[in-house]
C-alpha cells in the first residue's frame, strides 16, 4: 500500500465486532430483566463503591431515580447513622476474600428495610464490586412485635389466673375460722350486751364474709364456659364490688351507678360478658390517672330491641383518628407493658380489642364517643331477641343471689 493510502477496516473485522456489541446489549438486556423481576431492591456498586446498576424495585423501594444515582457511591443511599457500618463493610470485603455476606438493618420511614450485603469477585477472587439486596420487613417486625406483646399478655394472663385460683382457695378456707369468730362473738354479746364494740366487730366480719362470697360467686362464674343466662345489673354489680380492691377506684374516683329495673336475660358465657366489662372499666380508670375531675358513670337501660350499657369517664378523652384503631389488636395509647413508669397505667393493646371481639360473638357492638381532655363513653349495646335465654344448647341455669337495683352501690 503506498504511502499517505487510506487504510479501511476489513468489513469481517467490523461485522464480528457489531456481532460482539450486540450480544453484549442482549446479555445486559437479560440481565436487568432478571433483577427487575426481583421482588427486592437490588444495587450493584464497583470495587469503589460507586453504583453502576439497580432494579425498579430498589428505585421503588427507596424512592430515587436511577439516573441520579448511577456514579455516585452507594453509601450515600443510607442514613448518617450506618454510613460509617456501610462503609466498614466494603473495605472489610476488600481486604478479607473469605468475607461475602453481612446483614444490616436500617429504618425507613415507618418501614423496616434488611439489607444483605455481598461481595462480587472474579475468578481469581478478586473483589470486583458489591451486590446490595433491601427487602421490606416491616410486617415481619410488627409480627415479632406483636408476638413479644402476645407472650407478655399471656403469662400477665396466666399469673392472674393462678392468682385467682389461690384467692380462691384462701378464700374458701377463711369461711372456716371466721364462722369460729362470729359464733363466738355472738356467744360473747349473748352474756356482755353491754359492750357496745361486740356489735362494730360483728359489721365488720359481715364485710369480710360479703367479700368472701362476691369473691367465690366471681371464681365460679368464670370458670364456667357453657352459655346461660345471665343478669347484666347482678354481674355489673358483683364486678364493681370486686373492683372495691383497686384502692384508686374505690377512693379517688366518684362513681355514680345506674341499673335499669326488669332488665331482660340474656343467653351466654358469664366470664365473656364480665371480661368484656371490666376491660372497658379499667380503660376508663387508666384514662382519668390525670384528670383532677375522676367521675365515672356507668348505667344500664334498654328498649324493646337491646341492652345497653354505657361507661363514662372524665379522663383524657380520644383524637377522632384514633377512634378507628381503638379495637385493632395490639394497638394502644399505653406504653407496653414492662416499659411505664413505676405507677402509671400499661397496656398490651389488647383489653379493648378482646371485648370488642367477645361482644361480636352475641351480634352486639361497642360504640365511642368522645373529644380530647373531655372524657370517652363507650356504649356496649347487646340485641335481645337473639340472645334470650330458652335456645335449645341453654344449659341448667342457677340464678346468681339477686341484689337490689342500686343507684351507688356500697363500699
Amino acid at each position: 500500500m503506498a504511502e499517505g493510502e487510506l487504510k479501511f477496516p476489513d468489513t469481517q473485522d467490523c461485522s464480528e465486532g457489531r456481532r460482539t456489541q450486540a450480544a453484549l446489549a442482549e446479555e445486559r438486556n437479560k440481565f436487568q430483566a432478571i433483577i427487575n423481576a426481583m421482588q427486592e431492591a437490588v444495587i450493584y456498586a464497583d470495587q469503589h463503591g460507586l453504583v453502576v446498576e439497580m432494579n425498579d424495585y430498589a428505585e421503588k423501594l427507596l424512592n430515587v431515580k436511577k439516573r441520579e444515582v448511577l456514579g455516585k457511591s452507594i453509601i450515600e443511599l443510607h442514613p448518617p447513622e450506618i454510613r460509617e457500618r456501610i462503609k466498614s463493610l466494603i473495605e472489610e470485603f476488600q481486604s478479607n476474600p473469605d468475607q461475602d455476606l453481612q446483614t444490616i438493618s436500617r429504618q425507613l420511614g415507618e418501614r423496616w428495610l434488611e439489607m444483605r450485603f455481598s461481595a462480587l469477585r472474579d475468578k481469581e477472587g478478586r473483589f470486583q464490586g458489591v451486590i446490595a439486596n433491601q427487602i421490606d420487613v416491616t410486617e415481619k417486625k410488627r409480627l415479632e412485635e406483636k408476638q413479644r406483646s402476645l407472650g407478655i399478655n399471656l403469662i400477665q394472663e396466666h399469673k392472674l389466673s393462678a392468682i385467682g385460683i389461690l384467692a380462691s382457695g384462701i378464700a374458701h378456707n377463711l369461711n372456716g375460722p371466721l364462722a369460729v369468730i362470729v359464733g363466738y362473738l355472738d356467744l360473747l354479746y349473748s352474756r356482755y350486751p353491754e359492750l357496745v364494740e361486740i356489735p362494730l366487730i360483728l359489721s365488720q366480719t359481715e364485710r369480710m364474709k360479703e367479700i368472701i362470697r362476691n369473691m367465690m360467686i366471681k371464681s365460679r362464674h368464670e370458670q364456667d364456659t357453657q352459655k346461660r343466662p345471665v343478669d347484666l345489673n347482678s354481674l355489673l354489680q358483683n364486678e364493681l364490688r370486686f373492683l372495691e380492691a383497686n384502692l384508686d377506684f374505690k377512693h379517688k374516683i366518684d362513681k355514680q351507678y345506674e341499673f335499669a329495673t326488669g332488665l331482660p336475660l340474656i343467653e351466654g358465657v358469664y366470664s365473656d360478658f364480665s371480661q368484656s366489662f371490666l376491660n372497658i372499666i379499667n380503660n376508663a380508670i387508666d384514662a382519668m390517672v390525670d384528670s383532677p375531675i375522676k367521675n365515672l358513670l356507668i348505667k344500664t337501660h334498654y328498649d324493646s330491641e337491646n341492652i345497653f350499657l354505657e361507661i363514662q369517664d372524665t379522663g383524657c378523652g380520644l383524637d377522632t383518628e384514633d377512634v378507628d384503631k381503638l379495637f385493632s389488636p395490639f394497638y394502644s395509647t399505653k406504653p407496653p407493658v414492662g416499659e411505664g413508669e413505676p405507677g402509671r397505667p400499661t397496656g398490651t393493646g389488647l383489653g379493648l380489642s378482646s371485648a370488642y371481639q367477645l361482644i361480636s360473638k352475641y351480634g352486639g357492638t361497642i360504640k365511642v364517643e368522645g373529644k380530647p381532655g373531655e372524657g370517652t363513653r363507650f356504649t356496649i349495646v347487646i340485641p335481645i331477641e337473639r340472645n334470650r335465654p330458652g335456645s335449645q344448647n341453654s344449659s341448667p341455669f342457677i340464678l346468681m343471689e339477686e341484689t337490689e337495683n342500686l343507684v351507688e352501690v356500697p363500699a
